[in-house]
């Protein structure tokens, strides 16, 4: 399986608080936030799923896969005082969703009130405090859904005013605004964006210069961990003037002056400045929604589906589809993810030809209004490519090994490698290490079982599974997965395909004026080609790799804005984003 470079500074899963106010041009608004190592473990685990998500984005926006729009379920709890007055109005609240959705449909989601607005008349929280959280949420809180909370004041415990918070993801499902700051157009997007786990762009510490260089060779590891932002020295009122242009003096480790972007929505900009996330900002808020967020839905009106196969390494498959949706009355499915209604009954039927990954996208009516939500590649059809000699298995048991099996079969089901019976009071918290020794030209797959339903993550310990090639490729891994998870695995001799897994592959500097260099781990193997496309898909430039001299790209000549650069070797590719200044 193909897997992108993966972020090396640890990420944690962050409490982020964002002040009101400043204190002088050189106190920016303060952010607090709060880690575990459990918090940091959740987004390590994510780190490889979302990677490969990222790369769907970049393929959307190439308008090579659906493009379809996923509702997410918000559920709106308004404070009022004890008698009822105060706090937002429907149509305030209604117009700061709208606005919100105008950033996050180039994410491909967009929100919507789930089962109206739940209005909480209590003096107490009207002005809220931050050690209030638990007794407030604690009886209002919907499951499954973004719970955003608007208050008329939100303060730390000391008195220090906030614009709000929200939690990374493998947090609470929370999101408290302050009510003015909720309708100045770009604190709740903020706010979200830290909900699909974006940084600041100055980073994670506030009130130190940052570690990213301007020449953004480290912009994978320091700073937001996003490379088409330009690395912030930490922008405020102090240095971003009132026709929001930076003003700044700042130079990074190197002597290089900054150059960062006040219009960005994560940065701490002036507000009326901040109006736009970056071409990867949006691939991550995608790649967390996909892998973290997905499976939100608002208890009263939600799509959700079931098949027969989702599946198989033959080059054909029939699937059966059933709607699991709460609420329809009608239903409009595309099975195949090229944007066309294919069936319109409930339960449709389909049989796919010729190997690939399919979107599957249902919509779904109630009479009055829609929901749309896209199960990214619910249909593969062919094996992964594994292309290896061997497999190795590393399981960490939970505090009930006994619930745990797994079996290692070939393409006609013989089992080749099963569990032994862990033993519950031996085996808890063990590590075991099993290897599968593989054929080429052979399909196989690799399922894992929990017997009570709940993984062997994070109920009862941290257990996991991680399941890769001899060579260090992650194949599967995960613990958190029900009652069970399964890959198929299709092991061809050594491909390129390993070329993307091993070797990195960065672009510098980005944003870009006059050249673009295409930065390898390993420069003694060069891609194929590279191709570069404009926002809509058109291919402004490609040229054949020959020697290290045509890994720099000339771009002097090209206009102002988003690009993408498609790298590739064989038939395999992997594809970047840069801003061209």
């Amino acid at each position: 399986m193909k897997r992108g470079a993966f972020i090396k500074k640890t990420l944690f899963i962050l409490t982020v608080f964002c002040s009101i106010s400043f204190i002088s041009a050189q106190h920016e608004p303060q952010c607090g936030t709060v880690a575990t190592a459990e918090s940091e473990k959740y987004f390590q685990d994510l780190l490889p799923q979302i990677r490969q998500y990222e790369q769907d984005y970049y393929q959307k926006t190439l308008q090579r896969s659906s493009t379809a729009i996923s509702s997410v379920p918000i559920k709106a709890h308004i404070i009022r005082t004890d008698s009822g007055t105060g706090g937002l109005s429907e149509t305030q609240l209604n117009n700061a969703i709208a606005s919100m959705n105008t950033y996050y449909a180039n994410a491909f989601i967009e929100f919507f009130l789930c089962d109206g607005i739940n209005y909480i008349d209590s003096t107490t929280y009207f002005d809220y405090s931050t050690d209030e959280q638990d007794a407030l949420t604690n009886v209002n809180n919907v499951d499954n859904v973004i719970n955003i909370y608007f208050a008329n004041t939100v303060s730390t415990t000391d008195g220090g005013g906030l614009c709000g918070y929200a939690f990374f993801p493998g947090g609470p499902e929370v999101i408290l605004m302050n009510n003015s700051c909720a309708l100045n157009g770009s604190t709740l997007p903020h706010e979200m964006g830290h909900f699909f786990a974006l940084s600041h762009t100055h980073g994670n510490t506030n009130g130190t210069l940052t570690s990213e260089l301007v020449d953004g060779s480290n912009c994978s590891t320091d700073g937001d961990f996003i490379c088409d932002t330009p690395a912030d020295p930490q922008l405020g009122g102090g240095n971003v003037s009132s026709s929001c242009i930076y003003s700044g003096s700042a130079i990074d480790a190197n002597g290089a002056a900054f150059t960062p972007n006040p219009l960005n929505i994560m940065s701490y900009s002036r507000k009326v400045c901040r109006t736009e996330f970056s071409p990867q900002q949006y691939a991550r808020i995608y790649g967390v929604y996909q892998a973290s967020r997905a499976v939100m839905a608002c208890p009263s009106f939600n799509v959700d589906i079931a098949s027969s196969y989702t599946r198989d390494c033959s080059n054909t498959l029939d699937v059966n589809f059933t709607d699991n949706s709460i609420g329809a009355t009608f239903w409009q499915w595309d099975v195949d993810g090229d944007d066309i209604i294919d069936y319109t009954t409930q339960n449709p039927s389909h049989t796919y030809s010729g190997e690939g990954a399919y979107d599957v996208t249902l919509t779904i009516f109630n009479g009055s209004s829609s929901l749309t939500k896209v199960f990214q590649e619910y249909i593969e059809i062919g094996g992964e490519d594994i292309s290896t000699s061997e497999i190795i298995l590393t399981l960490n048991t939970d505090d009930w090994p006994a619930e745990t099996s797994w079996e290692f079969k070939d393409s006609s089901g013989t089992i080749l490698y099963s569990s032994p019976v862990y033993v519950e009071g031996i085996d808890d918290f063990q590590t075991f290490t099993e290897n599968f020794t593989v054929a080429t030209n052979e399909c196989y797959s690799f399922e894992i079982i929990d017997s009570f339903g709940d993984g062997i993550c994070c109920a009862s310990g941290f257990g996991s599974f991680n399941l890769t090639t001899i060579e260090g490729s992650t194949i599967l891994s995960g613990g958190d997965y029900g009652f069970g998870n399964i890959v198929y695995l299709a092991n061809d001799v050594l491909s390129v395909e390993d070329y993307f897994a091993n070797n990195s592959i960065s672009i510098y500097p980005n944003p870009t004026k006059n050249t673009l260099n295409i930065q390898l781990s390993n420069s003694n193997n060069l891609p194929d080609t590279y191709t570069i496309y404009n926002m809509l898909g058109q291919v402004i430039m490609s040229k054949r790799i020959h020697q290290a001299q045509d890994l720099s790209i000339q771009t002097n000549a090209f206009s102002e804005g988003v690009y993408y650069l498609k790298i590739s070797k064989g038939n395999h590719s992997n594809t970047l984003p840069f801003i061209k200044n």
